[in-house]
């Protein structure tokens, strides 16, 4: 049983799909199946039903594929381990996938993955944004190796999880907003508002949900799947934004959006969470990367350091705020 059959195999039982498989490898379909047939001829054991052109896996293959992906990782591991032991971690090769959502995609991580870059030159990175069930469900299937999540917290018995660094999370507005002239913004002054929220199954939307029922009100919202698209309409006047307030950094100070001042200053937390069978020596470099830039930065968050309306309507207008931009995470 080679590790190369192994992998082979996952492919398979992955797409159910012979051809898929050979495309995803760069492999002939005639290699995949003479794979898939030695390994069947070392475990003296069908992986595979194939019925007319529909591929299942057996019992068999069922077992198999528990295992094989824990094989194939106990492997990269050990090879990784001893790169870097050898004081050779530019050597250590494979692929790390990363997850997160899109804001944090965005204005936290670009500068961490280059610092992992920087240390392990030859590993492939698939990145990407991921809403938080995908994020946790993959994690706990073994399909991603790390997970980056804001949340107020994360109970997930499977996961090694770290809470990193705290993300606040503001309102923001177009500066000519009636609510940008307010010395104080309260919860039930956003009862007569366009409230721009994220989607369902987040944090920040569960954040802003639950003060619309403590203040007993219902406003009208309008649903975006982006922080980038909740900025873009709340500068053009739409309605107002619960965003991190790291993201509205350039808005902000360009004098596009301005941070109401809000009595609520809900903090959520920014946690990387993997597997806690999953010890790669990449996943403990990430970690501490992310983990000592976002100490570093963390005044950089001040909502204190924003301009105010006025300040912002003179930036609009060509004039300087008299604040410096905090530096995005890039």
């Amino acid at each position: 049983m080679e590790l190369r059959q192994l992998a082979t195999f996952l492919a398979v039982a992955r797409h159910l799909s012979f051809t898929r498989a050979s495309q995803e490898l760069g492999y002939v379909q005639s290699s995949v199946t003479a794979q898939i047939k030695a390994l069947e001829s070392d475990l003296d054991a069908p992986l595979f039903e194939r019925l007319g052109r529909r591929v299942t896996l057996t019992q068999a293959g069922h077992e198999l594929r528990r295992h094989a992906q824990e094989i194939l990782e106990r492997a990269e591991q050990a090879r990784e381990a001893v790169h870097v032991a050898h004081g050779r971690p530019h050597e250590a090769r494979g692929i790390l996938r990363v997850a997160a959502p899109g804001s944090l995609c965005a204005y936290r991580l670009p500068t961490v993955l280059r610092r992992l870059q920087d240390r392990f030159t030859r590993l492939s990175l698939v990145f990407g944004p991921a809403e938080r069930t995908t994020v946790l469900d993959t994690l706990a299937d073994g399909s991603l190796d790390v997970g980056f999540l804001l949340e107020e917290s994360i109970v997930a018995p499977m996961l090694a999880v770290e809470r990193l660094a705290d993300e606040p999370l503001r309102l923001v507005a177009h500066p000519d907003h009636p609510l940008a002239a307010s010395d104080r913004v309260a919860t039930a002054d956003l009862a007569d508002q366009t409230m721009l929220v994220s989607e369902p199954d987040c944090a920040q939307r569960e954040v802003v949900e639950r003060e619309f029922q403590r203040a007993g009100i219902r406003p009208v919202v309008m649903e975006f799947l982006g922080v980038e698209a909740q900025k873009r309409c709340a500068a053009e006047g739409l309605g107002v934004a619960m965003i991190p307030v790291r993201a509205a950094a350039g808005e902000t100070h360009r004098g596009e959006l301005v941070v109401l001042p809000w009595q609520v200053a809900p903090v959520l937390g920014i946690y990387i969470a993997r597997h806690k069978n999953r010890r790669i020596p990449a996943l403990d470099a990430l970690t501490h990367a992310a983990r000592e830039l976002w100490r570093e930065r963390t005044a950089d968050v001040d909502p204190a350091a924003f301009p105010t309306a006025g300040e912002a309507r003179a930036v609009a207008d060509g004039g300087p705020s008299g604040r410096e931009a905090p530096e995005p995470d890039r």
